[in-house]
């Protein structure tokens, strides 16, 4: 009889054991949107080498990267004077693109075959884009794929 009982016991975990894994999976895979989560700000900045810059409003975050990959997306508002100035002052490893009546580009200042400072993104681009307030749509990716 207690043979038995044992061998039901360590049965029953063994199946545990087993199942358990594919269960979680079926959950996890069942209650995922697909959509990018929400990214803390500061950890988004930070990951791109940067800060959010003075007169900065309305930012939001989030991380768009993969399982493979780190990326974020980061958008904020400020106002349109000395603009380029002060986002190459709050992220020194970007470098002016463009300049257009729409707005600015922003593009990678490392090489591409240079490395990025230990746990910061390859890849950082900002596009700023006018609006007719006086501010500007700053929209940041950083990624390290």
């Amino acid at each position: 009889m207690r043979a038995r009982l044992t061998w039901l016991i360590g049965s029953a975990a063994a199946a545990a054991a087993l199942v358990s894994p594919f269960a979680y999976a079926g959950w996890a895979l069942g209650n995922w949107d697909g959509s990018p989560g929400a990214a803390d700000c500061s950890e988004v900045m930070a990951f791109a080498g940067g800060e959010l810059p003075a007169r900065a409003t309305e930012a939001r975050c989030t991380d768009n990267g993969g399982w493979q990959d780190r990326g974020y997306l980061a958008e904020f508002r400020m106002p349109r004077e000395e603009l380029a100035q002060r986002l190459t002052a709050a992220f020194p490893r970007v470098r002016l693109t463009g300049d257009t009546a729409r707005g600015l580009d922003f593009g990678n200042a490392l090489g591409p075959h240079a490395t990025p400072p230990g746990g910061q993104a390859s890849t950082v681009s900002l596009k700023a884009v006018y609006d007719g307030d006086g501010t500007a749509r700053v929209t940041l990716e950083a990624s390290d794929a």
